[in-house]
């Protein structure tokens, strides 16, 4: 297995921590955490950012009470802030056998891409959690604050993908907390995703279908009379490949995104995908087009 680039073993360089540092996760669904943090909460509190107006009731804390309002208004109102709480991100690592394939492997990238994801979700004090798909017996991760950093990296460094991964798996992992669950997979499965999206949404997750293929997935090519082998069922099949059959290829991975797409969308989530070849920069571009990631 080829090994992520990165000074003295780690997962992102320097100058991928700074470009991370201008960025942030986007929680499209605020939820109340149990500490403070830097999220928006559907709770009101005191904090810098004014959020709206309310009429005063017995018992309610006098020193919110807006006393220039009572004097445009004479009525008695409060004035409510933004809380800023923390969320929950969930990384989901699909660790099978097909993530090592590809032309670069698929498996570096895809584990780039979950310590930059960890990252943002660390540097704004978020709960991260991270885990793999297929093998709910593998030990999980659940850290707060950029100190849990090198923690993170040790534990995706030590993941060796075995097995096979299917969409329902995603549903049975006990491990993940309410807020965003990013599936980091090639999703080259038939089966289909909206029962386990379904069963996320349910739970008050909101789930990000994030697809690493690579290059020659993407892009076959393949001319011949060929033996392709399927590395996790262990099966193969021979065919001999024209440009036709190319194109048919080409044409089923459209549709098997777009499938994706409506299944992350009816389970009130995002698809999009990135080329195992790219930077961890033209990724996070990606993730900006498709509202997973911010501006900070």
């Amino acid at each position: 297995m080829s090994e992520p680039e990165g000074p003295t073993g780690a997962l992102l360089n320097p100058a991928d921590l700074a470009m991370l540092g201008r960025l942030d996760l986007a929680h499209h669904r605020p939820l109340a955490g149990l500490y403070a943090g830097e999220r928006r909460s559907p709770r009101f509190a005191r904090s810098p950012e004014f959020a709206d107006f309310r009429p005063y009731t017995s018992g309610d804390d006098f020193r919110q009470i807006d006393w220039k309002a009572y004097a445009r208004l004479e009525r008695l109102l409060l004035r409510l802030y933004v809380a800023e709480e923390e969320s929950n991100l969930n990384v989901v690592i699909d660790a099978s056998l097909s993530m090592t394939t590809g032309r670069p492997p698929k498996w570096p990238a895809t584990l780039r891409l979950a310590a930059a994801l960890c990252f943002l979700g660390l540097a704004a004090m978020d709960r991260v959690a991270v885990g793999v798909l297929n093998r709910s017996g593998v030990s999980t991760q659940h850290l707060r604050g950029r100190d849990g950093m090198h923690r993170l990296w040790a534990f995706i460094r030590e993941l060796d993908p075995a097995g096979a991964a299917r969409p329902d798996d995603l549903s049975q992992l006990r491990w993940l907390r309410h807020g965003v669950v990013v599936v980091l997979s090639d999703f080259l499965v038939e089966e289909p995703w909206e029962p386990a999206l379904s069963a996320l949404r349910g739970r008050r997750m909101e789930p990000v279908l994030w697809q690493v293929l690579a290059p020659d997935e993407e892009r076959p090519e393949l001319s011949g009379d060929l033996k392709l082998v399927e590395v996790e069922a262990g099966g193969n099949r021979e065919l001999t490949i024209t440009p036709g059959l190319v194109a048919e290829y080409q044409r089923a991975l459209d549709e098997h995104r777009q499938r994706l797409a409506r299944a992350a969308s009816g389970g009130g989530g995002r698809f999009l995908h990135t080329d195992s070849a790219s930077p961890l920069e033209a990724a996070m571009l990606d993730g900006l087009r498709a509202g997973v990631v911010v501006r900070a």
